[in-house]
């Protein structure tokens, strides 16, 4: 019997997959690139904490996609200068120019997805996907 929970797992799973075919070409997973974006959004400035929570991910489930990502040679840990307890990370300049190369078919698979929900266009579909996630993370369904 199939129900939205496994099917919406599928579809993830197949992005995914298909997601790091296309990134093989940078030399990176898209557990990668998640990290690599989330700091370039940031000003390019965060520490683990705040992205394994942007991630939804256990700061320890993170550690090893940083450590991949440091020995790349992407990202830099950096002492914060606001709280010697943590560590900052940065993109170094050979991340920020994988960023700006990335050409990974985002849009056309976005486009095609909301084209077959129904959704005027990408950003009402994300907009309703965010909507149904706060819902299921405050209970309220």
């Amino acid at each position: 019997m199939e129900n939205i929970g496994q099917l919406i797992k599928q579809i993830s799973s197949v992005l995914i997959r298909d997601m790091n075919k296309r990134l093989k070409a940078y030399d990176i997973t898209f557990s990668q690139l998640q990290v690599l974006l989330i700091l370039k959004e940031s000003n390019n400035k965060m520490c683990q904490k705040e992205i394994a929570e942007i991630l939804k991910i256990t700061h320890t489930s993170l550690l090893d996609v940083l450590k991949i990502l440091e020995r790349k040679e992407l990202i830099e840990k950096n002492i914060s200068q606001e709280n010697a307890k943590y560590n900052e990370l940065s993109l170094t300049i050979k991340g920020r120019e994988i960023i700006e190369h990335l050409d990974i078919g985002k849009d056309k698979t976005q486009e095609m997805m909301a084209n077959v929900l129904g959704f005027s266009s990408v950003d009402e579909m994300l907009f309703k996907f965010k909507e149904v996630l706060t819902k299921l993370e405050n209970g309220n369904y």
